[in-house]
């Protein structure tokens, strides 16, 4: 049976592109490397690799053998790192993910300061639609999600981590800017940019406007856009309306670009949950980074 020094060495020539690459690499000379080869391809009963004078090449059956060693050396490594988290966190990778808002403008100022806290640990966040971060959390492709709607799957456990408000928002000369008193009706008309299916912004959007007798197809959508970013600049372009976190056009308004406009009779408020698989027990790093983010929720 082959061993982890001979799938390391195996699968490093091949990545590497040559024996004396993969030596240096892992730090072994090359007449070491040969023999681990040679000695796997004793145990594994093919030849793998055709030696070049200037490259390796892989036999048929080392092409298969590569793709198989490579998920074994990921999986040990993925064990390696499990156990390294329970070391009071010296090392370890937190895989996380977030929708749009909290993941561009909240999360991360958060995720310096626990790097700050524990230097060691590395953590990665993907950013997506609310509804595609529920997915990935459901198949266990990320450990900690943040998004903005509370989810529906009973698997998965959500609790509160800040509160948002989405606002009207409108370039400086539309009509509506100048006009006093303005409330919902005035808006139903006017042509208007929503985020796409999945986001946790248009689900907050359309429930208000659904619990104010307005369903989608009273509203005159002009596009529908897969981020917050594209959603203000449609908005700068005087493209239409549209309702965006306060969070996030701030600076917009800052330099003039778009202005909030006030209603007398809507308004739309959310929060952002911080959500994880309920049976699935959380990793040191992911039971510190959660605490950490209800700390900083104290603070916000």
């Amino acid at each position: 049976m082959f061993s982890y020094k001979q799938l390391l060495a195996f699968v490093t020539v091949v990545e590497t592109g040559g024996f004396t690459i993969a030596a240096k690499t892992l730090y072994m000379t090359q007449p070491a490397i040969s023999w681990q080869i040679k000695s796997l391809e004793e145990d594994v009963g093919f030849r793998l690799i055709e030696r070049g004078e200037r490259s390796v090449c892989l036999t048929e059956a080392g092409k298969l053998f590569f793709r198989n060693a490579r998920k074994i050396l990921n999986q040990y490594d993925s064990l390696q790192n499990d156990i390294l988290q329970y070391r009071n966190l010296e090392k370890g990778h937190l895989k996380t993910g977030a929708s749009t808002i909290p993941g561009e403008y909240l999360l991360p100022e958060f995720i310096g300061a626990f790097k700050t806290r524990f230097p060691g640990v590395n953590l990665s966040m993907e950013i997506a639609d609310s509804a595609a971060i529920l997915e990935k959390l459901a198949d266990e492709e990320i450990a900690i999600g943040i998004v903005g709607s509370r989810p529906y799957d009973p698997n998965l456990e959500a609790e509160p981590f800040s509160d948002d408000r989405l606002h009207l928002v409108a370039h400086p000369d539309h009509p509506l800017c100048k006009q006093k008193g303005v409330k919902l009706k005035d808006v139903i008309g006017s042509p208007l940019v929503l985020r796409e299916e999945g986001s946790g912004t248009r689900t907050e959007l359309l429930s208000a406007l659904k619990k104010n007798g307005i369903s989608k197809d009273r509203l005159n959508v002009q596009m529908e856009l897969g981020s917050t970013r594209a959603s203000i600049t449609a908005v700068e372009s005087g493209l239409g309306l549209s309702w965006i976190s306060e969070v996030a056009f701030r600076d917009a308004e800052q330099l003039g670009k778009v202005r909030r406009i006030q209603l007398e009779d809507f308004d739309v408020t959310r929060t952002f949950y911080v959500v994880h698989v309920r049976n699935r027990t959380l990793s040191p790093l992911g039971l510190s980074f959660k605490g950490f983010l209800q700390e900083k929720r104290k603070q916000l």
